[in-house]
């Protein structure tokens, strides 16, 4: 492409956005046109692909009362009145949550010169001037199954049941020339729920995926509150996300949006750090009781935890109906505690032993040429068993033995692997690899476990597929750190011995 054309394109393409604000004025719908966090995007991005674009498939993650729904049904009623005879269809998590997309739509009933929109109004559905007609689902398999239509609209998608969401796709297809597009737009309230699925396939470039919190929409901050000089943002309750360091110019003084900085302000004063920023900041969900509430993404997912040739490499092994696995390497440190990189994970449900070990050593012979120096598994898989091999005799017999790790206390066990997140110093010596996603979910989802409405110093139990990587990692650490105390004074070689003659992890 010239310069010329690059020009041309660019012009084109400012030349709608400035359009489609200019028509949302017209309804009074005000859409933000520049992001203000890293990584984010602005909702005219997102409004403008829906425009002009059509995806396919397209997933928003937005914070709560941020105008997900609201810009959805401006989207629709665009569609509607470009196209004729076009259909849209629209499927909440509840029937609250579907009426909040229609009733914004019905509320364009007449634009700020006059001009009528609807045809026909009524409790589930409108028809437009065009002969488009909008229609509200209810959230059930019949429902989901009706005519087809090129425009679908799922709101809170974390709450939507999966089946229902999968029947609610075969309705949306091409028709009269205009391409099949599906929008799902959600907040972010449910660890291993429908929305990080999609999350993580977006981000991985299977469909576009936007993602903008409270401050990407926030109204600019006038001068009347922060003073001249920003003198006055200290006292501002929100401070410390507003100022960060990556731009001089705090973020209130960047964003050009719609929601009010003191109702903003009224949710951080009024609800817990872990619902603020999962719900506001979109910083993912916090289920209550977390036992890594310190985890922190941003510090502990690092690419330097990758493999290193020049140093050995330790495999840690839970099995079960679940069975979690962690490759990692520990980095001795004369003056400091251990250091330990994960660089790789496993996860599995209901295969045999066999398979499982299958698995895990293809995965080696991936990340590390199929090196494992150290080998631990929970002795627990050593037991007799009366109707055949133990399943450390099975991973044996398939190349792969192993070795059990110390027994101990669960609890102190989670507390090697709590302070090598964090120690009381600020010191850090656990590291995981981006790639380690079931190890991630893991560290966000592994809970305490609650007795008479208190949560109490033990885990869950179960709390699968968090519970298996967890317990695999925390045993290697045991088993690898010769600084915890208790910890047996044997060789791994002897205790290979008790566990299975000969075999040497």
């Amino acid at each position: 492409m010239t310069c010329l054309q690059e020009s041309e394109t660019f012009s084109r393409i400012e030349t709608r956005r400035r359009k489609l604000k200019r028509i949302g004025n017209l309804f009074g719908v005000h859409i933000a046109s520049e992001s203000v966090c890293s990584g984010h995007c602005a909702p005219l991005d997102f409004v403008y692909d829906w425009c002009y674009q059509r995806p396919s498939l397209s997933v928003i993650l937005g914070p709560r009362g941020g105008g997900k729904s609201y810009l959805a049904a401006f989207g629709t009623l665009w569609d509607s009145l470009k196209y004729d005879r076009h259909g849209t269809r629209i499927l909440g998590g509840s029937k609250a949550q579907s009426q909040q997309i229609y009733e914004a739509i019905v509320g364009f009933s007449m634009t700020a010169t006059g001009q009528r929109v609807f045809q026909t109004v009524n409790k589930e559905s409108a028809r437009c001037i065009s002969g488009s007609d909008i229609s509200m689902l209810a959230a059930s398999s019949t429902s989901v199954r009706g005519p087809h239509v090129p425009s679908l609209k799922l709101d809170e998608i974390d709450e939507i049941d999966p089946d229902i969401r999968e029947a609610a796709m075969g309705m949306c297809m091409e028709r009269l020339g205009v391409s099949a597009s599906v929008a799902m737009m959600s907040t972010w309230h449910r660890l291993g729920g429908p929305m990080g699925d999609l999350i993580e396939r977006g981000q991985a470039g299977e469909f576009p995926y936007y993602h903008f919190c409270a401050f990407d929409i926030l109204e600019r901050c006038p001068e009347s509150r922060s003073g001249p000089n920003l003198e006055n943002c200290p006292a501002c309750p929100l401070v410390k996300w507003c100022h960060d360091t990556t731009n001089p110019l705090p973020k209130a003084k960047r964003s050009n949006g719609h929601y009010a900085i003191d109702s903003l302000i009224q949710k951080v004063k009024g609800v817990s750090l872990r619902v603020f920023e999962a719900d506001y900041l979109c910083l993912g969900p916090k289920a209550d009781g977390l036992w890594f509430g310190q985890f922190d993404e941003a510090r502990h997912v690092a690419i330097d935890a990758e493999y290193d040739p020049s140093l050995p490499v330790h495999i840690a092994i839970d099995s079960g109906v679940y069975t979690g696995a962690v490759l990692y390497q520990v980095v001795r440190r004369p003056w400091a505690l251990n250091r330990f990189n994960v660089f790789g994970d496993y996860l599995s449900y209901d295969l045999s032993a066999e398979a499982n070990a299958r698995a895990i050593l293809a995965l080696a012979q991936t990340l590390c040429h199929g090196r494992l120096d150290r080998r631990w598994t929970d002795p627990a898989g050593g037991s007799r068993n009366p109707v055949g091999p133990t399943v450390m005799q099975e991973y044996a017999r398939c190349g792969l033995p192993l070795v059990g790790w110390p027994v101990g206390s669960v609890a102190d066990g989670l507390a090697v692997v709590e302070s090598s997140l964090r120690a009381a110093d600020d010191s850090q010596r656990l590291y995981i690899h981006p790639r380690c996603k079931d190890l991630v979910r893991g560290f966000k989802g592994y809970r305490r476990a609650k007795r008479n409405n208190q949560w109490v110093d033990w885990p869950e139990d179960p709390q699968h597929p968090f519970e298996d990587l967890i317990d695999a990692l925390r045993g290697g650490m045991v088993a690898d750190d010769p600084t915890q105390p208790g910890r047996p004074q044997v060789t791994a070689g002897k205790r290979a011995v008790r566990a299975l003659p000969g075999m040497i992890p």
